[in-house]
């Protein structure tokens, strides 16, 4: 009895431990962006995103919006830190100096979402009740625009894959245009 005590709690313990060290990375908010420490090796990016103005949206809408931006919040930093990218989440423009030696700023615009019916998906199917997001992107260094572009993606799965098809090609592109 005793021994399967000790096991049990060995076994929880080695699980907690291992659970500790698999934790997802979280991008932390920046206060200044000349305070970071860099990697070597790794580009440094602060990236803005605005979700567009919450005036003509419902409670609803306005849910549905801040779901998906927390989400992308979560799954960005891990797909740029893969093209070799240090992003950093800013709340406000005013963060990032723009100035000389700076990090590049990337500035994501939701223009349109639509998060469609997961009902309409589970028993019409077909592209019925399909999910979309279309973005438009900046990316600026030394207070400049170098490069802007415009990405759309829809889905009738679940919206998730949305952020995360836009994900994988917006850090590739910033990763080649930071090369």
């Amino acid at each position: 009895m005793i021994v399967r005590s000790i096991a049990f709690i060995s076994a929880i313990a080695s699980l907690c431990f291992l659970s500790s060290a698999c934790r997802s990375s979280r991008a932390a908010t920046a206060t200044d962006s000349q305070t970071r420490t860099t990697s070597i090796g790794q580009q440094q990016l602060d990236v803005l995103i605005e979700e567009g103005g919450a005036g003509d949206l419902n409670d609803k809408q306005n849910g549905f919006r801040r779901e998906l931006r927390t989400y992308m919040e979560r799954d960005l930093p891990r797909k740029m830190a893969r093209q070799g990218i240090n992003m950093q989440l800013i709340t406000n423009p005013s963060q990032n100096t723009g100035a000389a030696g700076s990090a590049p700023l990337l500035i994501i615009r939701y223009e349109v979402y639509n998060p469609g019916s997961t009902a309409a998906r589970m028993w019409v199917g077909y592209g019925a009740g399909a999910a979309s997001l279309d973005i438009s992107l900046s990316l600026c260094k030394n207070g400049k625009e170098i490069q802007g572009w415009k990405d759309g993606v829809g889905t009738s799965q679940h919206w998730s894959r949305i952020v995360n098809t836009l994900d994988d090609r917006m850090s590739k592109r910033v990763g080649e245009l930071l090369r």
